[in-house]
């Protein structure tokens, strides 16, 4: 008689995986077929970028985010911008530096990702300058990462959607998702420019990339730490408690439990105001409770000032650079777009013939991701992308497009 083994299948190896680090958070999407979200931190697909410093391990994820109001001595968080420097984070029994941070997400992130891949390719905040870039690559290496290639989040986004725009279609084809927040402006075709606008917790960062028919190049970016998403949300936590102050005579921020519970409903509730909802946020402690009821107007209100400067810092920016022609389109990362006011600012500040999209969550992964066969091939340098990337040759703009009208300057 015969006797068979059943053996496990056999995983796809060719599929590639794209990271998207920020200094908020890590996500990654694995291209081959479908693409699909990888789970980085069970049940969540993102990895929060808060470390806890409390137990005898330092963990990295859900337990960080639930201590950085409560205890916030013990969590170390926005890191990624400090790798290379001499700053250092004590969190309880533990002494860390940004590469030691940097370290943990890989050793986190490093078997879901090796059980989808043996290639992989990161995206990074264009804030990081070439010798972080390095020790970012360095320390990814040591955790045994199966790395390609690097990039520039936003150029890596301009060149996984440049077919689209020199033919003149929208960045988003599900763009009903962003109906609600501004009307969408037509779009041209042909080459062009465009503005990827992204948000962190160190800063709100925006990368110009000239869109030409075999090549995207970056023109010009600008970074700007005093839109951190850190500070929107400090805005909104101090309002909504001074609201709570007003209803009940109770100050969430005199307890840290109560402030660090109002602090974790913040993402809920910004999706919330995002999706023009009404928020209901609940203040609660051993002895006392509030509901707050909020409506997205005035979240926006809260963040009034925020939204000045960013609208102004925008559009100072892109005059700044002096384009021949307006942008084609302004690409707005989820995160960014979660911002109260933030996307209203920005279309307030744009010319007429500029299209303002909202970019899907995974866009830049699934961006970084395509950027791996690429390398395998040898079709692109050995190096950091972060001035330019040639377009496949199947990406060129066809004759028609590249004759279509400039985009409309004005208003």
């Amino acid at each position: 008689m015969l006797w068979s083994r059943k053996l496990p299948p056999v995983h796809d190896r060719a599929r590639a995986v794209g990271i998207d680090l920020t200094a908020s958070r890590v996500l990654a999407e694995a291209i081959g077929g479908k693409s699909r979200a990888i789970i980085l931190n069970e049940p969540d697909a993102e990895l929060a970028l808060f470390i806890s410093g409390d137990r005898r391990t330092p963990e990295i994820g859900r337990a960080g985010f639930a201590l950085c109001r409560k205890m916030p001595h013990v969590v170390c968080s926005n890191f990624l911008p400090a790798i290379g420097q001499s700053r250092e984070w004590k969190i309880g029994r533990h002494t860390l530096i940004a590469e030691a941070a940097l370290n943990l997400v890989f050793e986190k992130i490093r078997g879901p990702i090796a059980n989808e891949s043996d290639a992989v390719a990161l995206a990074l905040p264009v804030y990081l300058g070439p010798s972080q870039v390095t020790r970012v690559g360095i320390t990814a290496g040591r955790a045994k990462l199966p790395l390609k290639g690097t990039a520039v989040g936003a150029l890596a986004i301009a060149a996984d959607r440049a077919a689209t725009l020199l033919a003149g279609k929208p960045a988003t084809p599900e763009a009903g998702a962003a109906d609600w927040v501004v009307p969408l402006r037509p779009a041209s075709g042909g080459p062009g420019a465009v503005v990827v606008i992204d948000a962190d917790e160190f800063a709100v960062s925006a990368v110009l990339v000239s869109v030409e028919g075999e090549v995207v190049r970056v023109v010009g970016s600008a970074v700007w730490p005093r839109l951190a998403v850190k500070v929107w949300k400090d805005k909104l936590l101090d309002a909504i408690s001074d609201r709570c102050v007003r209803l009940c005579r109770r100050d969430p921020r005199d307890s840290a439990e109560a402030e660090q519970a109002l602090f974790e409903q913040l993402d809920e509730a910004l999706d919330s105001a995002r999706a023009g909802q009404r928020i209901g946020l609940t203040v609660r402690t051993a002895h006392w409770f509030q509901d707050v009821v909020q409506q997205p107007e005035e979240f926006e209100s809260h963040c009034a000032a925020l939204t000045r400067l960013a609208g102004d810092s925008v559009r100072d920016f892109v005059n700044g650079i002096g384009l021949a022609e307006p942008p084609r389109a302004v690409w707005l990362t989820d995160a960014a777009s979660r911002l109260p006011g933030f996307v209203r600012a920005v279309h307030a500040n744009t010319p007429e013939g500029t299209a303002v999209e909202i970019l899907p969550p995974n866009a830049i992964a699934l961006a970084a991701a395509a950027l791996v066969p690429r390398w395998l091939a040898g079709d692109l340098p050995r190096a950091h992308l972060d001035s330019m990337i040639p377009l496949p040759k199947d990406s060129a703009a066809p004759p028609e497009a590249a004759k279509k009208s400039a985009p409309r300057t004005g208003g």
